[in-house]
């Protein structure tokens, strides 16, 4: 069994560098003479992702209605998700899950965070505690790369098609997040990651380490996890915003660390395929959501805590957000394994971005006896 890490909380700033490679804003002429390579971001440690032989049921349309007109390999006419993955520091469990979504015809990118404690069970991971997070390295689709093997899961438990991926390690962000200069954001409440790491309240701009306080804070938080995966959307706003924004002067600059820290399929011509399309969606049509489900605790099925995804839930939210082009899949069709469902503890907002720039942040309420700036908090659990 994969042991946890310290750093097993970095989750959702992954779209940051989503933004950063896929986006990748001034990636036209210029880039492309500069950067030489194919694919710029392959590395030994990344492998690729198995073809897929899943049969995905169009909606009736017009084919000029998919056409997207973009020379991109894709499983389906008109979109292209990626696998979004960020490893703890030794680069065993993917802590970070994400697809992101580009409805290419509809010039929108729609965001879905998987909590990195889903209960897959047996079929997928050797792990005796069942999690998702552990299939990069202890799946068991023999014959396939760590990063195939989560791809795959991902396709069995929510029927869409994977088209490529983007990874980082967890200590790796930081230096990308100050290569780039660094996230302007409001932040909406005073952070005490530790007694000497306080984050104040506030518009300001958060270098890489304030950004590893921000997006891994959670001890104070009324809801604990799923609070500051709502939490991290602030952060994910504001970096997109930031990432849109950048020069191709500065990209260039930061290609090279880039290139050290990033891992992924894409090569250099979807990059700017998907960079220019990115430009052209507006803030208002970003939006993430996450898997709905509840927390599990130790009996429930095993003897550690996880999280149940909810069928239905899923499968009602996936048909109306992530599947633009797909026929509706039943909550039977897809291979999800409930534990329980008890409550309706999960996400459900639907605000976007540009929600989130003009100060319509998430709700993260704090415990009642959470610290103050009297006191010192702890940051990670």
């Amino acid at each position: 069994m994969v042991r946890k890490s310290k750093f097993r909380i970095f989750r959702d700033i992954l779209l940051l560098l989503i933004t950063l490679a896929v986006l990748f804003v001034a990636g036209k002429g210029m880039i492309k003479s500069v950067v030489s390579d194919s694919q710029p971001f392959k590395s030994e440690q990344a492998g690729e992702l198995d073809a897929d032989s899943n049969t995905y049921m169009l909606k009736p349309m017009e084919p000029e209605q998919m056409f997207d007109g973009l020379d991109l390999y894709q499983y389906i006419e008109g979109q292209y998700t990626v696998l979004c993955l960020g490893m703890d520091e030794e680069g065993l469990n993917t802590d970070i899950m994400m697809l992101a979504q580009f409805d290419l015809n509809a010039a929108k990118i729609n965001i879905l965070q998987i909590p990195r404690d889903c209960y897959v069970g047996p079929e997928y991971t050797k792990a005796e505690h069942g999690k998702i997070n552990s299939v990069y390295s202890d799946g068991v689709c023999e014959g396939s790369t760590p990063v195939a093997k989560v791809a795959n899961c991902l396709k069995d438990l929510f029927g869409i098609p994977i088209d490529a991926y983007i990874g980082i390690k967890c200590t790796d962000v930081p230096p990308v997040v100050d290569a780039i200069g660094g996230i302007p954001i409001n932040v909406p409440y005073d952070i005490i990651y530790e007694a000497d790491k306080i984050i104040y309240k506030g518009e300001q701009v958060l270098n890489g380490e304030q950004s590893e306080w921000f997006v891994r804070f959670r001890h104070d938080y009324l809801e604990g996890d799923i609070a500051r995966i709502r939490a991290q959307r602030i952060f994910l706003a504001a970096g997109m915003q930031k990432v849109k924004n950048l020069g191709t002067l500065k990209v260039l600059s930061i290609y090279p660390t880039l290139k050290q820290y990033l891992m992924s399929d894409l090569d250099i011509s979807e990059i700017g395929i998907l960079c220019d399309f990115a430009q052209t969606v507006s803030m208002e049509n970003v939006t993430v959501r996450m898997v709905p489900g509840e927390d599990l605790s130790p009996g429930d099925i095993n003897n550690y805590y996880g999280y149940s995804i909810h069928e239905q839930e899923t499968a009602d939210m996936l048909n109306e957000y992530f599947r633009p082009y797909q026929e509706e899949m039943t909550a039977d069709q897809l291979n999800i394994t409930e534990v329980k469902h008890t409550a309706t503890y999960y996400d459900n907002d639907s605000t976007s971005f540009a929600d989130i720039e003009n100060g319509n942040v998430p709700s993260v309420p704090f415990r009642e006896d959470a610290n103050t700036l009297d006191g010192a908090g702890d940051g990670e659990e």
